[in-house]
């Protein structure tokens, strides 16, 4: 049996599918879900999966939704906080939370979904959270494998790094603005892809996928993140006049943002993990799990106008 928690979110929505078909052979499912009755864990009902009632910040909850499983593949994170969810609640405690409950569980084998560039830097606090829950894996007795992803882009619901381009040049019709020129470097992969490594370390150990490893994913290119909103707006069809908006100007302008929308286009959080690159070998995923990921020019077409 495999745990799957997240299984609601925008990976999830990708990977439930491709492990309730039978692909290679997977046994039963079982999804952690906050609340069974809501239209999105239903859905997954509907594709034969058992529903586990169960949070990743309630530890006493997690016990008994991994009784019986074998594998816990762990996708639950959060990339924006809000009020009730903070970045060590749920991405670095409520990870150790879930390795806690496994270890007691009798789980054999542990699948994380952490982000590239996750960093023991507390100035850079959502890669700081996602480095704390590798840590407490890590640091376990469970066979695992830790998989960081640069920004997964693709067709779905909630946040996503192409959608927040796409809302500011909503909010701002005429031009397109590069923050700090656009010069950060990033490998965007695609959210199948991302499935594909999971599936592949599910059943491929051996060839090329070892435990106890962690790897750094990301597609077949490095984009400045001019070249990504480049390809965002020939997608859609747009124009625009890029415009280079100055570091400095930013940090004034996104607090500001914050305060008044509920769901604006960047976060300083955000902003200040665009002091680095989001990058690793080009050929990571080829060389681990056999296949070539797709470019971000080559899947963008849901975004194209109908």
């Amino acid at each position: 049996m495999i745990l799957v928690s997240g299984g609601t979110g925008f990976v999830g929505s990708y990977l439930i599918p491709r492990l309730a078909s039978g692909e290679k052979g997977h046994g039963k499912i079982k999804c952690l879900v906050r609340n069974p009755e809501k239209s999105r864990a239903q859905a997954l009902r509907e594709q034969g999966v058992e529903l586990a009632p169960g949070d990743v910040t309630r530890p006493q909850s997690l016990r008994e939704a991994m009784q019986g499983a074998d594998t816990v593949i762990h996708l639950v994170a959060i990339i924006r906080e809000s009020k009730a969810a903070t970045f060590h609640g749920v991405n670095a405690q409520g990870t150790g939370n879930m390795v806690e409950a496994a270890l007691a569980s009798g789980v054999k084998r542990f699948i994380h979904v952490s982000a590239l560039g996750a960093s023991p830097d507390p100035g850079y606090r959502y890669t700081y959270s996602k480095w704390q829950g590798e840590e407490a894996l890590r640091s376990s007795n469970l066979d695992y494998t830790i998989f960081r992803p640069s920004v997964i882009f693709g067709q779905g619901y909630g946040y996503s790094f192409v959608d927040s381009m796409i809302r500011s040049l909503n909010m701002l019709p005429l031009i397109a603005p590069l923050p700090g020129g656009g010069k950060t470097r990033f490998q965007p992969i695609w959210v199948e892809d991302v499935v594909s490594c999971i599936i592949g370390a599910l059943h491929d150990r051996g060839k090329g996928c070892e435990n106890g490893k962690t790897y750094d994913i990301g597609g077949p290119e490095h984009l400045t993140y001019r070249e990504m909103l480049d390809a965002v707006i020939h997608a859609l069809g747009a124009r625009r006049v890029r415009v280079n908006i100055p570091i400095t100007l930013m940090r004034l302008v996104v607090p500001a943002m914050e305060r008044a929308m509920s769901n604006p286009p960047i976060t300083s959080v955000e902003l200040k993990q665009m002091d680095l690159d989001n990058t690793t070998d080009l050929d990571s995923v080829e060389r681990h799990f056999g296949f070539k990921p797709a470019a971000l020019s080559q899947k963008l077409s849901y975004i194209m106008p109908s």
